[in-house]
């Protein structure tokens, strides 16, 4: 672990290391160009002369940016030694001769020059260290959240299972009791299965719920995989005498990336969700419209039913949360999960006919998964 801990701190020194090298490079190369054009370049080229003078401000504006209050000082006395050392003698002196005056001014001009830039560098880092000392709290104040919602999230689950595995556990040790009483008949039988049946279920969803990631990522068509399930809406819909109304505007060969079952899976419990809901109608109907933009792709899946309440509107996504008496409070938890890994969202709005999901995905986020496949 110390070993670790060392390379890594010595990964993050090295580029600081090599910045700080350039910086001095460029200062040192930059001074001894400025010195050349100085003493080496005649003095009737005026156009030269003008220019070199204000390098002298830029060499000390970039030294005290990159070294503070100290490296602009310390650059100052070496390019104001260079320009004029006349200067400080007749400062030291304190004799101001009438053709000094221009090179004192510009003397004195760097030095402020510098300092300034200097003063204002190292408010600079004060404020970067500030923001980064911030930063620092921020993450780790959404580790602590992220670490605490992870908690909620498993007294959830928790919650749920317990709740879901007692009620047949108890049905069991009922029918378990009534065989050793000598008591029990088919009916009981038939009821032991249906309960371990139940478990099974439940077993298999929470598993489907709680994998990690799409399962097998692939290319395949959105009018193929809309026809796919079609039929199968449709083969669901005749048992229920449901009324099934489709509109697509899909581009010939217009693909997607994924787990073409998963999603497949996720829109048809949404879809199962409404033909429970629309029963009561005198015509239940279920509207699937799929759309297909430059730049998402939307699964709307409408029905006729009461909708859902407001109160709980926030909650149908919610692991184990379930307003049906023999529900699992997985099936649209496992359909926003499958959404979310596909590039996707899952949202639930109430119409005036009834209520609609939609699922949204970004083809560029979808594009993604490529890359994992």
């Amino acid at each position: 672990m110390g070993k670790s801990v060392g390379k890594f701190m010595k990964s993050q020194d090295q580029p600081k290391a090599e910045n700080k090298l350039f910086s001095y490079v460029v200062i040192i190369a930059s001074t001894i160009i400025i010195t050349y054009f100085h003493y080496g370049v005649p003095k009737h080229h005026t156009v030269i002369h003008i220019s070199h003078y204000y390098a002298f401000y830029i060499i000390a504006i970039y030294t005290a940016y990159k070294f503070g209050l100290r490296g602009g000082f310390f650059i100052s006395v070496i390019l104001t030694a260079i320009y004029s050392p006349s200067s400080y003698q007749h400062i030291l002196q304190l004799d101001f001769p009438h053709h000094s005056i221009p090179a004192i001014v510009e003397v004195t001009m760097v030095y402020a020059v510098a300092l300034l830039a200097g003063v204002l560098s190292n408010r600079l880092k004060r404020e970067k260290l500030k923001v980064e000392k911030v930063s620092e709290e921020m993450l780790e104040l959404e580790r602590q959240v992220a670490h605490d919602d992870r908690l909620r999230v498993l007294g959830q689950l928790s919650a749920g299972i317990a709740h879901e595995i007692r009620n047949p556990l108890a049905a069991l040790k009922s029918g378990i009791s009534l065989i050793k009483s000598g008591k029990s008949n088919d009916q009981v039988i038939d009821i032991l299965g249906s309960e371990i049946d139940q478990l099974n279920s439940f077993v298999d969803r929470f598993l489907q719920y709680a994998r990690f990631g799409t399962e097998k990522i692939e290319a395949f068509s959105i009018e193929h995989f809309i026809m796919e399930l079609t039929e199968l809406t449709k083969l669901l819909a005749s048992r229920q005498s449901v009324q099934i109304e489709y509109e697509n505007n899909i581009s010939d060969g217009t693909m997607m990336y994924g787990d073409k079952n998963a999603i497949k899976q996720a829109l048809l419990n949404i879809i199962i969700n409404g033909i429970e809901a629309s029963q009561k109608r005198e015509l239940p109907t279920i509207k699937i419209i799929v759309d297909v933009t430059e730049t998402e792709i939307l699964f709307k899946i409408a029905d006729n039913g009461e909708g859902i309440s407001d109160t709980i509107l926030n909650k149908v996504f919610e692991p184990f949360f379930t307003t049906k008496d023999n529900g699992t409070g997985l099936g649209l938890a496992l359909a926003i999960k499958i959404a979310k890994e596909h590039g996707g969202q899952l949202k639930a709005a109430n119409t005036s006919d009834g209520c609609e999901f939609i699922m949204q995905i970004n083809r560029k986020e979808n594009e993604r998964l490529t890359n994992r496949g």
